[in-house]
């Protein structure tokens, strides 16, 4: 008999670290096309139409145009195209039809979209077209702290000390990077091109957005699978973008202004493809962040995918010759640090547990 338990006990060590494992292999893949997605975000906005915005009569609308339709096209993408694909690859197609059916899913779903999409990914297109892909990029991994602290609450995650210091050490390191002298600095004297706290706001956004976004998809990927609700999860901010934040930017800068940029948008072959990059790149990151929540934990997970800093860091520097910061080097080193702090945790695992709906 306690052989029986022996063999059953060994049965589930193995299957434990074997999602641990997988889990960590996806947060990994997650930061390197995270980190590769920010070159082709940052590209779109030296390419028309996007290039020509300043013509505009007030810049800042012209950027939010922009980062509308980046998002917006995003959103597009991702939702009815690239995911779709990946759904059907995966012979998840049944499995998409019960999720977008089923009101205990469908509603994590919504408000994780809600988050995800309108807040964090259109908050991140603002602070890349007002300050620069490398900031937006690094702003964005304190997304991981948000995600720990909620979770702590609403998914009732447990944190030992090593993994609290592994969240001090890459506040640290995110306070290294943000440089608050000079972010100061700039919303007191912004360049005359645009109003820069626009972009501290739109970054800050994306902070808060994807470490609410991954407590709320946990609830749903608890009770269903990853590939299947991806889909569904993007198509609700298709959704998102269609019927609340089209309408807010025709108010803002008129539907002449608005409507010329999208058909210019639409019929520019370079934008599109370098949406098509962006689509293929952070949709796959999405595709792998989801499957990674439920196997190590909304908190392991984002602090794993900070290493997606020092991936755009090189990425932007290759492709597109933007220089690297000492600071941000120092900082990302110090993020990674706390990140392999939180990594190395043998006590309590820092996992989403089970939760219904």
């Amino acid at each position: 008999m306690s052989e029986l338990t022996a063999d059953k006990a060994a049965i589930i060590s193995a299957q434990k670290k074997a999602r641990v494992k997988w889990g960590f292999i996806w947060a990994l893949l997650t930061a390197v096309m995270w980190g590769i997605g920010y070159v082709p975000l940052q590209a779109i906005w030296g390419i028309e139409p996007l290039s020509v915005l300043y013509n505009f009569e007030n810049p800042d609308s012209g950027y939010l145009v922009g980062s509308y339709l980046d998002a917006f096209v995003q959103a597009m993408m991702f939702g009815l195209i690239l995911t779709a694909v990946w759904a059907g690859a995966t012979g998840k197609l049944r499995e998409y039809k019960r999720v977008i059916t089923n009101r205990k899913i469908l509603k994590w779903l919504f408000f994780g979209a809600l988050c995800g999409g309108p807040m964090a990914i259109f908050g991140s297109a603002l602070a890349t077209g007002y300050i620069g892909a490398t900031f937006a990029a690094s702003v964005s991994l304190l997304s991981c702290v948000v995600g720990a602290l909620v979770a702590r609450v609403f998914n009732h995650e447990k944190f030992s000390i090593k993994a609290i210091i592994g969240i001090v050490v890459i506040v640290v390191g995110g306070v290294i990077i943000l440089n608050p002298t000079d972010m100061i600095d700039n919303i007191l004297h912004p360049a005359s091109d645009g109003n820069v706290l626009l972009g501290y706001l739109g970054a800050f956004m994306s902070v808060i957005g994807w470490g609410i976004e991954g407590n709320l998809s946990i609830r749903a990927l608890n009770i269903t699978d990853a590939d299947a609700s991806l889909p569904v999860r993007f198509f609700i901010e298709f959704v998102f973008w269609c019927i609340i934040m089209l309408p807010l930017l025709l108010v803002i800068v008129g539907p002449d202004k608005f409507f010329d940029c999208m058909a210019q948008t639409f019929s520019s072959v370079p934008f599109l493809f370098w949406m098509a990059v962006c689509a293929l790149s952070l949709g796959f990151c999405y595709a792998a962040q989801y499957k990674a929540f439920p196997l190590i934990g909304v908190g392991r997970t984002l602090c794993l995918c900070n290493m997606y800093v020092p991936v755009s860091m090189i990425a932007l520097f290759i492709f597109l010759g933007q220089p690297l910061n000492i600071l941000l080097v120092v900082g990302s080193v110090i993020a990674i640090a706390g990140t392999f702090v939180m990594y190395w945790e043998r006590g309590n695992e820092v996992s989403g547990g089970e939760v219904d709906g």
